[in-house]
C-alpha cells in the first residue's frame, strides 16, 4: 500500500485556507496508480531532504507538504514549488488534480 497525503497552505487566506489531498494507490486504476509511482521514483521521494524552502518567501507563497508512507517505509518533504525538483513539481501538479479531502 502506498498513500499519499498533500497539504497545501498559503497563498492569501493562509493557514485558514489550508486543502489536504489524500491518495490511496491500491484504490486507483492501475495505469494512474502507475504514474504516481513512476513520478515518486523520478524524483527518488525517499532520498529528498526534509526541506526544499526557498531562501526569502514570501508570507503569501505556497508551502506543500506531502507524506508518502509505503507501509515500512515514510517520508515527508515541506517545499516550495519554486525549491523543488521538476519531478516533484510535476507530482504535486498531479495530487492538484484528485478532489481535496
Amino acid at each position: 500500500m502506498t498513500r499519499l497525503t498533500l497539504r497545501c497552505t498559503g497563498g492569501f487566506t493562509g493557514p485558514a485556507g489550508a486543502q489536504t489531498r489524500t491518495v490511496d494507490l491500491s484504490q486507483l486504476p492501475p495505469d494512474r496508480a502507475n504514474e504516481f509511482q513512476q513520478l515518486l521514483s523520478a524524483c527518488d521521494f525517499f532520498a529528498l531532504p526534509d526541506k526544499l524552502v526557498k531562501d526569502a518567501p514570501r508570507s503569501s507563497d505556497f508551502q506543500y507538504d506531502l507524506k508518502v508512507d509505503q507501509g515500512q517505509q515514510e517520508h515527508q518533504v515541506h517545499y516550495h514549488l519554486d525549491a523543488a525538483p521538476a519531478p516533484l513539481k510535476e507530482l504535486t501538479d498531479k495530487l492538484h488534480e484528485v478532489d481535496p479531502d
